[in-house]
């Protein structure tokens, strides 16, 4: 794709960024903060000048304060920023949009806290963001979870079409032991995570059309997914989808909240939150948004992150539809590869890297040979004959050898944990490791030469594992950090095919797959077990004796931030799946220390130089026991 010059007339510029650029170009006299002075205090030290020049002059004389009476009030929503957002919203396909500074785990925020009270019944996918749970807490609001699918590769997978059935919801809601007086009860918001971490799309169309009755107001976290509107693939797939205008249905209000910065232009925190009128009688108050959205946000705004807000709006309004298929055509012409060498590999008996795609023999951009359907082997979802998922093209995940196609463990594996700390030491990072799968995302502007590189370090990988290359000269940190729990003469293969027996006989297949279809039990309100911490009701114990005791805190692996325990919910017993997978973690940091996997919401501690992980839960009273 031909890369542009680069020079556009000032009138042509989106409308916040020409103001910031002409203002920070007038190199006036500012005597308000920031304190560094535009950049011009920093020249008075090493460090300053290195710093300055490090970023560039422009970047210090655009971060400017709210003094600025022509740059208007981003937190007033006026003046350019008014018209940044305006735009954004027409581009986009809502009704109304703001910019949100501190990411999409606060845009979440400020759903909730514009359409949810203390004591209101909310709908969420249990594949949530953590950022949800933490609004759910913060609002003092009862979760009810929608179930979602899993598969061996232990991926997260979409929530079903008979999870949003009228009848599994009043199901839900009786069962509920949170819930009093559950006939008067109507669910007052309902998440969705769209796309899913790995990349399933909901139809949204079709999930807000069925949830129109039993829902005040839907919201699609849309985090991984700001580009749905900018290419036909994506028709009904994303929440502002003007499909449902034109076919008439009734649908509730619709939120979405989009990580701009994530594989869009924006600054890292830079997000977006979209919302349109439904077709009903339900109605937002539009000022309840703009107070939610002043309380979470900052009121020293970073104007050049709001600027490239409005220049992604911009460049997508201008390049969008050729940006994304540009992508689309990138990340099949990887995978088309990708299989190919896999398919002719094992026709002589060798091994090579697969990819999560259905069988795609041509490189296609037709939605419908990207769908998930019932029965079909390569996706491992127990799916409906009415559940319309689709797999993005973009989020590209590789699975490593190791999962059989009965769906159980292998006798022969590479852990993708090895793969991809060696990827990470050629200077190639992922963006989710699993037990054997990697995910990429192929974003707008990957180009041939990236994905080239990517596949001459797999290849270099290959050829490292097949004549057992010296471990310590793969990776020099193990030596350096761990060198007396590794043998000397160990190679990478040797290690590969430890690890594996390692999760063979833990079964991680098994564990993996339950982590988020067995829901725990509830036992108390979210906001109340987390309560417990400030009033001092809460212990740590060992993960041995958790099983029983209520969570105080979220516990998730990271990355995908998506949690295995809630806080009030009750740990469960030994065998469950999430137990075995805590478990089997514990034990794994300490035989392959350098591949520990991040936990949020354990306490890690070294003791008779292992690590013991602990839990924090709320201490034992009458009732409880």
């Amino acid at each position: 794709m031909a890369k542009d010059s680069g020079c556009v007339p000032p009138e042509k510029l989106p409308p916040f960024y020409r103001a910031l650029k002409k203002f920070a170009s007038a190199k006036k006299q500012m005597w308000s903060t920031p304190g560094h002075s535009g950049g011009a205090a920093l020249d008075y030290s090493a460090i300053g000048r290195d710093i300055k020049k490090f970023f560039g002059p422009n970047i210090w004389a655009a971060d400017i304060s709210s003094s600025a009476a022509e740059m208007g009030s981003i937190l007033e929503h006026e003046g350019p920023a008014q018209a940044a957002e305006r735009d954004a919203a027409e581009i986009y396909g809502a009704d109304t949009t703001f910019f949100v500074l501190n990411g999409t785990s606060t845009a979440n925020k400020v759903v909730f806290f514009t359409t949810v009270a203390p004591g209101d019944v909310v709908l969420v996918g249990r594949n949530c963001h953590k950022s949800i749970m933490h609004a759910i807490i913060m609002n003092e609001a009862i979760p009810i979870y929608l179930r979602p699918l899993g598969n061996r590769y232990g991926l997260i997978g979409p929530v079903p079409q008979s999870e949003f059935r009228k009848e599994a919801i009043r199901a839900k809601i009786n069962e509920s032991r949170l819930i009093k007086a559950k006939k008067a009860r109507k669910v007052r918001l309902t998440v969705l995570t769209n796309s899913t971490y790995d990349g399933f799309l909901y139809n949204a169309d079709k999930i807000s059309a069925a949830m129109a009755d039993l829902t005040h107001f839907m919201h699609f976290d849309e985090a991984w997914f700001p580009y749905g509107a900018f290419h036909p693939f994506y028709e009904k797939r994303y929440a502002m989808s003007p499909f449902r205008r034109r076919r008439g249905l009734h649908m509730p209000p619709v939120f979405a909240t989009q990580s701009t910065h994530k594989l869009l232009f924006a600054f890292s925190q830079g997000s977006m939150l979209h919302f349109r009128q439904g077709t009903g009688r339900k109605t937002l108050d539009m000022q309840g948004l703009v107070e939610a959205h002043q309380m979470h946000a900052s009121t020293s705004p970073f104007y050049p992150m709001f600027a490239t807000l409005d220049a992604s709006a911009g460049i997508m309004k201008q390049n969008g539809y050729r940006l994304i298929d540009n992508a689309i055509e990138e990340a099949v012409y990887f995978r088309s590869y990708m299989q190919r060498k896999s398919a002719r590999l094992a026709r002589r008996g060798d091994w090579w890297f697969k990819v999560l795609q259905p069988d795609v023999k041509t490189r296609t951009k037709s939605p419908e040979q990207w769908a998930l359907k019932p029965a079909q082997n390569w996706h491992g979802f127990d799916m409906g004959a009415d559940d319309d998922i689709l797999l993005d093209p973009l989020k590209v995940t590789l699975l490593t050898p190791g999962i059989g196609g009965d769906g159980k463990t292998a006798l022969f594996g590479i852990p993708a944990g090895v793969l991809g700390k060696f990827l990470r030491s050629r200077g190639i990072v992922p963006e989710k490791t699993g037990f054997y799968s990697i995910l990429f995302l192929f974003a707008p502007g990957t180009e041939i030469r990236k994905t080239d590189n990517l596949i001459r370090a797999l290849s270099e990988f290959k050829k490292l594992y097949d004549i057992n290359a010296p471990l310590f000269k793969v990776f020099p940190d193990l030596e350096n950090f761990y060198k007396e729990y590794y043998p000397p003469h160990a190679g990478l293969r040797d290690l590969c095919e430890q690890m594996h027996l390692f999760q063979l006989r833990h079964d991680i297949v098994d564990a993996a797959s339950r982590l988020h279809s067995e829901l725990p039990q509830q036992a108390i309100a979210p906001h109340k077990a987390y309560y417990g911490l400030a009033e001092g009701k809460s212990e740590y114990v060992r993960l041995d004796a958790a099983p029983g005791r209520i969570s105080v805190f979220m516990i998730l692996p990271y990355p995908p931030g998506i949690p295995l325990i809630m806080p009030g919910e009750r740990f469960p017993d030994a065998r469950s799946g999430m137990m075995k997978f805590l478990k089997m973690s514990e034990l794994f940091d300490f035989i392959f220390p350098g591949f520990e996997t991040e936990f949020h919401g354990i306490k890690k501690k070294w003791e008779d130089r292992r690590p013991v992980y602990y839990i924090n839960v709320l201490r034992r009273t009458k009732r409880q026991v």
